[in-house]
Formats: C-alpha cells, structure tokens, sequence
C-alpha cells in the first residue's frame, strides 16, 4: 500500500512540474547525455539536487535593497543557495564550493555572491571570483583542466604547470612585458594556449 501511495505521490509531483515547465518555459534534465539536444538554449542552471534546467530567458538581479539572486523567464526566483553553476547570456560562473582552495566570498559584482566567473574557456578554464580584503573587492583567478572537474586557485607554478605542453605559450609567459597586467598576462596566455591546441589538432 505504501509504494502504491508512493508511486502516486511521484506521479502527481511530476505532473505538476511538467505543467510548471510548459508555463514558464523551462526544461529539467536529469540525463546529463540529453544536454547536448538542447545546445541552442543559451540559458541553465545546475541545482544542487543534480537537475539542470534551461530556460528561454535567465538574469542576475542585484541591487541595494535586493538580495542578488537569478530570475529566470521574469517571473522565477532562483536563489545562490540553491545553485551548483549557471550559465546566463554574458557568463557561466560555478560556485565557490567546488573550488579546492582560495578566499571564501559574499561578493556580487560580475557573478552572483559566492560564484566564480568564467573568463576564459577551454582545453584550460580560467575563472574569477571577487573577494573583499576589508578596504576593496579583489579578483581571486582559479584554473581548472578540461578533463579535471577540479577547479583551483591560481599560483604560478601551477599555471606553467597547465600550459607546459605548448612552448609558443610558455614563451610568452616568461616574456617580459611592460605595462601589461599580470592577470591581464595570464589570461591571453590561457587564451593563446587553448587557441594553439584547437589549431594543433586541425
């Protein structure tokens, strides 16, 4: 009796959620393989539950008497709390607990409080997160391999490290640069490495 009353409830609740969908215009998956049907919507979010949704219309919402948070198709409320990453028109951006290291942060600027932004993508992942040093909101960059779901902070060493198998951009990171930004550096690195490996493989 207690799995018919189960098999019910499930019923109902997915009713329920695939009329909500067809409304406001989301699709969840819980097939990760299926993802790829739905490459042509630009805008998702991974829950914590393991689902990710996609939906016509996603934006990061901040303000001075507004808690930041994502509205999805104008009218769905999506808090930090309950996202794993998420990918809206000018960013994807991941949460700061799965970074390995690195400051902890309730920061909003370019991404939602807590998120890491990613800057640059490919077979090397570069991502920003901002930090408050108790005067100024600092830029933390962590890097993460394409086939490695681990993302880490960034330190020198472990960038070279990343990018040992292509001399032309190990070349240009020890190159002296005047008035170029360190971060500035490393990106068009990370930049020139990923360009370099897709025309390798060519």
């Amino acid at each position: 009796m207690k799995n018919i009353l189960n098999a019910i409830v499930g019923l109902v609740f997915l009713t329920v959620l695939n009329s909500s969908c067809s409304k406001f215009g989301c699709v969840y998956i819980t097939n990760p393989s299926n993802a790829s049907k739905l490459s042509n919507r630009s805008s998702f979010v991974k829950l914590k539950n393991g689902r990710t949704v996609y939906y016509n219309k996603l934006e990061m919402i901040k303000g001075i008497f507004t808690a930041p948070h994502l509205l999805a198709n104008a009218s769905i409320k999506i808090r930090p709390s309950e996202i794993e990453a998420y990918q809206i028109s000018d960013h994807y951006a991941v949460s700061q607990k799965y970074i390995m290291n690195g400051h902890k942060s309730a920061v909003a600027v370019d991404a939602l409080p807590g998120f890491a932004k990613r800057v640059v993508k490919g077979k090397l992942n570069v991502y920003c997160k901002k930090y408050f040093n108790g005067r100024f909101a600092i830029d933390e960059f962590f890097l993460q391999s394409e086939n490695d779901s681990k993302i880490y902070a960034y330190t020198p060493e472990l960038f070279k490290k990343m990018i040992e198998d292509n001399e032309e951009a190990l070349n240009y990171y020890h190159k002296e640069t005047v008035g170029v930004d360190p971060s500035k550096k490393m990106t068009n690195t990370a930049e020139m490495y990923n360009q370099s490996t897709f025309m390798t493989k060519n």
